[in-house]
């Protein structure tokens, strides 16, 4: 979700904002440019991109073997790579990445030569467009994406679905132990939660300076999560500060082990990660001490799958796509990965009829009614992703 890329030629165009390519060699280290530039669609002005290449042929044959996947670490079941493996007869490896940035650079200059890439997010595909790393898919072989919600069957950043399958959905909210925090407590608070000084050193924020910072926005009414106003930022960083201040947080991205360890007490946290959290439960202690504040105005995001260019199995990567967006494999995969299918048929009550979920975790589910009224974190200009980061950097250095 994060892009810390500073891009130097920007101007605006209908429906969406490109930027030169020549600059593009630049953010991913590489001197190679690309012919399409830099697309970044938003809610308000989606994109449909330009057709870069063509989709495989119909009907072609599974080419067997081993298809390489570029993955978040422990973000498949094991278990479901095993099942795809065993019903389509080839050997799954996985690469791991910690970074979109890094991986992208490293796709460019072909360090990483995956059939499939899993994981990343609307901000990722401008540049993955702009250096033609993606091929367009041929959705005869992924009839399983009927099954997606409805907004994301036609993504605002991929109109059509032309390059990207959605997999993933998650909401941003305030995780909590309920043995420490009365729920009704924490409603009336809200957002002002994450600045009682009572959980000083007991409270964490996300290691994500887009998530964190629009966090200091909408507890302060302003629901633009893209600003480039430079007043508006300037009091978000005070915001911040007093925040810090209030309460010392750690910021990090392992609250969904740290809450049910007991080693905090509040956390300002994605909706996957407090549904990953019961799993990091001690022997004894039950899933109702943990619960989910959703606020009504929060953030709301998506991760997707697209091919490689360049990949050796674009068969077996279209039917992996289509495998993992199966209803039944879907949950099996959430039952491990925490988060959440973007799948219709993925509801608070399947989830806890099926078990994977406790009924205490309910408000931490996302349906598609939740997505579409989400705030959306978008690609920023280099002048005012330079204004979040300095906000940012203020922030942690204190």
């Amino acid at each position: 979700m994060e892009r810390r890329d500073f891009l130097k030629t920007l101007f605006a165009t209908t429906g969406g904002i490109i930027i030169g390519p020549s600059i593009l060699a630049a953010c991913g280290g590489t001197t190679t440019s690309s012919s399409t530039g830099l697309i970044i669609g938003t809610p308000d002005s989606p994109v449909t991109l330009p057709l870069v290449g063509e989709p495989i042929a119909d009907g072609l044959t599974n080419e067997g073997g081993t298809i390489e996947i570029l993955n978040w670490a422990d973000y498949t079941n094991p278990e479901v790579i095993a099942d795809f493996e065993k019903a389509f007869g080839v050997t799954v490896k996985q690469s791991i990445y910690d970074n979109e940035d890094a991986a992208i650079a490293k796709l460019r200059n072909g360090t990483l030569k995956p059939d499939l890439i899993i994981g990343m997010t609307d901000t990722a595909i401008a540049r993955l467009m702009a250096a033609e790393l993606i091929q367009p898919l041929n959705h005869s072989y992924i009839p399983n994406k009927t099954n997606l919600l409805t907004g994301l069957q036609n993504p605002y950043y991929d109109q059509g679905a032309q390059y990207t399958m959605a997999q993933f959905i998650y909401g941003n909210g305030i995780g909590y132990r309920k043995d420490r925090i009365d729920p009704s407590e924490l409603a009336a608070q809200g957002y002002d939660a994450m600045w009682n000084s009572a959980y000083n050193g007991k409270l964490a924020v996300i290691d994500s300076y887009r998530d964190t910072i629009s966090l200091a926005l909408l507890q302060a009414g302003v629901t633009d999560v893209n600003s480039g106003d430079a007043d508006i930022l300037a009091a978000a960083k005070e915001n911040l500060i007093r925040l810090r201040d209030a309460t010392s947080p750690k910021v990090d991205i392992i609250s969904y082990q740290e809450l049910p360890a007991g080693n905090r007490d509040i956390a300002y946290m994605w909706s996957g990660d407090i549904l990953l959290a019961p799993f990091y439960l001690p022997e004894g202690t039950t899933a109702d001490v943990l619960g989910f504040w959703y606020p009504d105005t929060t953030i709301t995001a998506n991760d997707f799958f697209c091919i490689p260019m360049t990949s050796a199995k674009p068969v077996v990567a279209h039917q992996m796509i289509n495998y993992l967006l199966d209803n039944d494999v879907a949950v099996k995969n959430q039952s491990y990965v925490g988060y959440q299918p973007a799948l219709t048929s993925v509801t608070a009550e399947s989830l806890i009829n099926s078990g994977v979920i406790p009924e205490s975790l309910v408000d931490a589910v996302v349906d598609d009614t939740k997505y579409q009224a989400g705030k959306r974190i978008t690609s920023l200009t280099p002048e005012t992703d330079a204004l979040w980061n300095d906000v940012w950097t203020t922030f942690t250095a204190g």
